[in-house]
């Protein structure tokens, strides 16, 4: 298994990506990657080479690496930023490999990345301070899972009101013994009201151990606890999560990884 160590120039970023990090980016620029099965070995050695080709090259990007942990091929690159046009003024993939590995063989490289995918999506998040409640400790490595989460919202959503009961919800986290940490992030640019939520882990079986949020908001009592929760759901309309697993050897978010 390789192993993890940091390196001497920690990247700063999102804070469960990577190292030493406590403050959010205020932005992130995520790439969905759905690959074909089929040719996964070809896919990931393509993003071996990309990941080696910005780690070495003077202004290569800042990225984590995730993939999913059950079903098809799905991986996601997360860019952190400090500024929204950012990944515009970033040299491309193409360009990196060219520079490093020559013409010839960084244009083989992208082309044949390409042919592995079905689709790849891109979305610009902001940062949603209001809805997040992130973890004050210092990870020297990369979170190893990160339990992912995009949900619509309904027009409630944008109420003070609503407002008002998601700060009830970090609240209880907060004084609950076994609350969550977590990030929240708005896709930008939308009018989509979808949040985008990271909820970090170190162990595989972390969610074990995971309260309802029903049993979370018990700390107001059954009775207000029943009113928030079905308050509270009342402006979703759609839940998707993944569980994101770390890819190390596509990854360029600041730690070095020998074997």
């Amino acid at each position: 298994m390789a192993q993890i160590i940091p390196s001497l120039e920690l990247k700063w970023g999102f804070p469960y990506m990577s190292p030493n990090g406590t403050e959010p980016s205020p932005y992130l620029y995520q790439i969905n990657l759905d690959h074909e099965v089929g040719p996964g070995i070809l896919f990931h050695d393509c993003l071996v080479k990309i990941a080696n080709a910005h780690k070495g090259h003077q202004k290569g990007s800042i990225y984590s690496c995730y993939g999913s942990w059950i079903g098809a091929g799905v991986v996601w690159l997360m860019y952190p930023m400090n500024e929204a046009d950012e990944r515009e003024k970033a040299l491309s993939d193409e360009q990196i490999l060219c520079e490093a590995l020559g013409e010839e063989e960084g244009k083989q490289t992208i082309e044949a990345f390409r042919s592995t995918l079905i689709s790849d999506e891109r979305k610009l998040l902001k940062y949603l301070p209001s809805a997040s409640n992130p973890s004050s400790q210092k990870e020297e490595t990369p979170l190893e899972y990160i339990y992912y989460a995009v949900v619509q919202l309904n027009e409630k959503a944008g109420t003070a009101e609503y407002q008002e009961l998601i700060s009830k919800a970090i609240q209880a986290h907060n004084q609950h013994g076994q609350g969550l940490k977590w990030v929240a992030y708005a896709e930008e640019g939308t009018d989509s009201r979808k949040v985008h939520l990271f909820v970090p882990m170190r162990k595989f079986n972390a969610m074990d151990h995971w309260q309802g949020l029903g049993d979370i908001l018990n700390v107001f009592g059954s009775e207000e606890a029943k009113t928030i929760r079905d308050s509270l759901l009342s402006g979703v309309e759609d839940y998707k999560s993944n569980l994101m697993t770390f890819v190390p050897s596509c990854d360029n978010s600041g730690c070095e990884f020998v074997e």
